[in-house]
């Protein structure tokens, strides 16, 4: 069974990639955004660039992305 956050992500059209580690990497549909979040463990670690920034639950990794898609989605609207 998929993680609850990557199939919300492919549900949203994100990029997502399972890395050799069996961890998975969810990255910005838009190229010119510089976040992705890498699962590690049972958490989501938010990166930008190439910093690690916040270590979110699987809820708000969703939120992330919520916001993330729902912004997107206004913008091209």
């Amino acid at each position: 069974m998929l993680n609850p956050v990557i199939s919300q992500a492919k549900e949203w059209g994100f990029i997502c990639q399972c890395q050799e580690s069996n961890s998975w990497l969810i990255l910005s549909q838009q190229p010119d955004r510089k976040w992705k979040l890498q699962q590690n463990e049972d958490r989501w670690i938010l990166i930008v660039g190439n910093t690690p920034q916040l270590c979110l639950h699987g809820s708000e990794a969703i939120a992330f992305l919520k916001r993330h898609h729902t912004k997107h989605h206004q913008q091209n609207d």
